[in-house]
């Protein structure tokens, strides 16, 4: 055994175990006074941060659940509010049930009076809980109330928000069918009893409008709108018969409205879920006039006939019953061959006459197959049967007027609308509509972006080629070789492109095989093409055919507005149209458009006419918008739609876009031709045009339409308060799932963060004593080195 006096090792040991035993102390008293376990990071740093991130989720759920209390609220206050205008549309089919009874006798006026200011009521309340159309809440309301988790590509911010649905919710007298788009004829015509002149009775008797029927004892209206716009337009052909005056009028349109929508097309549908009515408006000035409502869609009427032209107000004079005429022709640049001729071996083939406008979706083509010995009578025959025959070109109102041996060609259009004719194939021009030549001479494609040539003489003398881009009218180009050989003769006509800016920007240009020469078009635009006279210096009229000079087709008529667009609706100016013709002028609209608060909505369409043609003529760009816009499946944009109109009779036919949307803007963009839309690179905002109409009980007959709407009212209400109320269980499911989590989150936090007092005190007594203990033995240690003293002592 040793003894040092330097170092006292059991001092030491007792220090060091005395330190420990009071820091052990130190934390049993903290926890127990604290009543946590983890009081600083080094008592627990895994706990401790998931312990933070549990107590950071139940701040988050305590907000959390006061945000479902604040939508509660918003909901009953909702709710209430829809309790109340219930009450008023209750009284609102008071009224409109006592004025529809044959047998009242007082003053529908004084009904009148007050149902209108019920229905005012209505739009003042549903705007004061914010339920208006574009209201505060008539949108998707989002609460945020937390707890969670992502999974199957949802994030936990969205699982964590409880959504409500009001965007179709809105209880104003618009969204309630109470209110709604309207479309009358021209103003100041009286068709009531009140003008014997233009009288319903004088209109549907007048023998000249009773000669523009389609078919006898039916007038037709044509209806565009969201679903049923540009070629799937919807006739309406009303039953004259026991017609007497504008009242059994309006009964029998409601009636041919009513059986138009029950036809099974999608365009159909769409007609009869736009609801439309027909209707008497009376003006200030006492004068009756036929109108159209609709209480949830915008749309656009036009007249089929003049007898509906006339009761639309488009008569010929105040004093006249006639309507004016919606005659439109297109009448051929030349004549066509006398009496008997035939076209003979070079004209031998298939002549195509092309049809396109009038509302035509796409071109309508008619295949003649003539050869060397068929007759101009005949086909001039044949040709008219075919018009009649097409589906297509009856449903456009287009007929063959004149086809006489010797004269021009006439075609007509019974509904206003322009269109155009034009022919390939035909190479000696026997029709006067030209000398095109098809795909293949007589034969082929109507038009094409490649033609080939054969048996050219090449020969360094002049001839003229006459090209049509696109359908356009035609570019005369005289060519002379510059050199009696085939690369003279490429070389020549690649200079005339590059010389002309119109083929030059349709990318045309020559090539050759060395024995035939080839014009194609770099960008894809089809086009045809013609040779002037007999010569086949390029190969490309090799049967000798005496092609001629083309001369444009004439246009004639058209000078009646005949289509009137629904008032109190969203509509963009007319915006003018030009054909797009070159397969470079690619042009891209966009339509942009919100409903109900929520986010922006857009679409982009692509006009052109190359591998893919759907702007060659003002009809088919409305088709392939209106076609873009329904097949987008986006319930906001498909509620806009294009429709052709004009400014005046004598103007161009342009597009105007129009909705029942609160807004919406068109943005135009720019192509090279300058083609397409016009107004290019700007964007066209929409803004409400004229007014709609308003439930009335004036009348007898408005009095019981205005009951059905009530009904239908009643209806709707009734699903937006179901929406309410689902709402409000919603947020207390979210409420009680909340309060849930809230709850078995503390408790795990509790368990991770708070202390064991039991445990703790045991830790606290069991530490007191070890101090005591330790002190003690401590004090002996440090006296331990005294006791080597004893050893010196002498």
């Amino acid at each position: 055994m040793s003894f040092r006096i330097n170092t006292n090792i059991a001092s030491l040991q007792s220090r060091e175990y005395l330190r420990t035993t009071t820091e052990q102390q130190g934390k049993a008293i903290g926890r127990v006074t604290s009543g946590l376990r983890i009081i600083s990071s080094g008592d627990d740093a895994a706990g401790l941060s998931i312990a933070n991130s549990f107590r950071s989720d139940q701040s988050v759920l305590q907000q959390g659940i006061r945000n479902s209390n604040d939508g509660l609220s918003t909901l009953q206050t909702i709710d209430s509010g829809i309790n109340n205008i219930s009450k008023l549309l209750d009284r609102a089919r008071t009224l409109a049930t006592q004025s529809a009874s044959g047998t009242f006798n007082g003053s529908r006026e004084v009904l009148d009076s007050e149902f209108t200011s019920v229905i005012n009521e209505i739009d003042r309340q549903a705007q004061s809980i914010g339920l208006n159309t574009g209201g505060e809440f008539a949108r998707s309301l989002s609460v945020f109330v937390g707890g969670g988790k992502s999974s199957n590509g949802i994030s936990a911010i969205q699982n964590g928000a409880s959504t409500v649905d009001l965007s179709n919710s809105a209880v104003d007298a618009k969204s309630l069918g109470l209110k709604g788009s309207q479309a009358q004829g021209v103003s100041g015509i009286d068709i009531g009893t009140g003008s014997a002149n233009t009288s319903v009775a004088a209109i549907i008797n007048d023998p000249t409008n009773l000669g523009s029927l389609a078919a006898a004892g039916f007038t037709d209206f044509y209806f565009r709108g969201p679903g049923f716009g540009g070629a799937d337009r919807v006739k309406v052909a009303v039953n004259l018969s026991g017609v007497t005056n504008v009242d059994n009028l309006v009964g029998a349109v409601n009636a041919a409205i009513q059986a138009a929508g029950q036809v099974v097309s999608p365009a159909a549908t769409a007609f009869q879920n736009a609801n439309l009515r027909a209707s008497v408006v009376t003006g200030a000035d006492g004068k009756r006039s036929l109108a159209f409502s609709s209480a949830n869609s915008a749309f656009q009427i036009a007249a089929g006939d003049r007898t509906s032209n006339a009761l639309l107000g488009n008569v010929t004079s105040t004093s006249n019953p006639t309507g004016k005429t919606l005659i439109n022709t297109v009448t051929g640049g030349g004549t066509t061959a006398a009496s008997g001729s035939t076209f003979g071996a070079s004209g031998a083939g298939t002549v195509t006459v092309r049809f396109q406008g009038a509302g035509l979706a796409s071109p309508v083509d008619l295949a003649l197959t003539v050869s060397a010995g068929t007759t101009i009578d005949q086909t001039l025959a044949n040709l008219s049967t075919a018009v009649s025959a097409s589906a297509s070109l009856q449903m456009a109102g287009i007929r063959a007027d004149t086809t006489t041996p010797g004269s021009a060609l006439v075609f007509s259009n019974s509904r206003g609308e322009r269109f155009e004719v034009q022919v390939s194939g035909d190479l000696n021009n026997q029709l006067g509509l030209g000398s095109f030549r098809s795909s293949a001479g007589a034969t082929g494609s109507f038009d094409y972006s490649s033609v080939t040539g054969s048996g050219g003489t090449f020969l360094a003398a002049a001839q003229t080629l006459e090209f049509s881009l696109g359908g356009a009218p035609t570019i005369s180009v005289p060519v002379t070789p510059t050199a009696a050989t085939i690369a003279g003769a490429t070389q020549a006509l690649n200079a005339a492109f590059a010389g002309n800016s119109s083929l030059a920007a349709a990318g045309l240009v020559a090539t050759n095989d060395g024995t035939n020469i080839t014009i194609s078009s770099n960008s894809n635009t089809r086009f045809r093409m013609a040779t002037v006279g007999a010569a086949n210096v390029f190969g490309f009229n090799p049967a000798a055919a005496t092609g001629v000079a083309d001369v444009a087709e004439a246009q004639a008529g058209d000078t009646t507005v005949n289509q009137f667009v629904s008032g109190g609706t969203q509509q963009t100016a007319l915006i003018p149209f030009t054909a797009v013709r070159s397969g470079s002028d690619d042009q891209t609209i966009t339509l942009t458009a919100a409903e109900n608060g929520n986010p922006e909505q857009s679409l982009a369409i692509v006009l052109r006419n190359d591998t893919i043609r759907n702007a060659g003529t003002v009809d088919e760009a409305i088709n392939a918008i209106n076609t873009a816009l329904n097949q987008s499946n986006n319930p906001t944009l498909q509620k806009v739609f294009a429709v052709k109109a004009k400014a005046s009779g004598v103007d161009p036919e342009g597009i105007q876009f129009v909705s029942r949307l609160n807004s919406f803007k068109v943005a135009i963009g720019t192509n090279a031709g300058g083609t397409g839309l016009g107004l290019q690179g700007t964007v066209v905002s929409s803004a409400t045009t004229g007014t709609g109409a308003t439930a009335s009980i004036a009348t007898q007959d408005s009095a019981q339409a205005a009951v059905s709407a009530l009904a239908e009212a009643v209806s709707t209400i009734g699903k937006a308060q179901a929406v309410v109320g689902r709402g409000q269980n919603q947020f207390n499911f979210a409420v009680n799932l909340a309060a849930s989590q809230l709850t078995n989150l503390a408790a795990t936090e509790s368990r991770i963060r708070d202390a064991d007092l039991a445990e703790e005190a045991a830790n606290l007594t069991k530490a007191q004593i070890l101090l005591q203990a330790g002190v003690s033995a401590l004090a002996q240690a440090n006296s331990a080195p005294q006791q080597v003293l004893s050893l010196l002592q002498q």
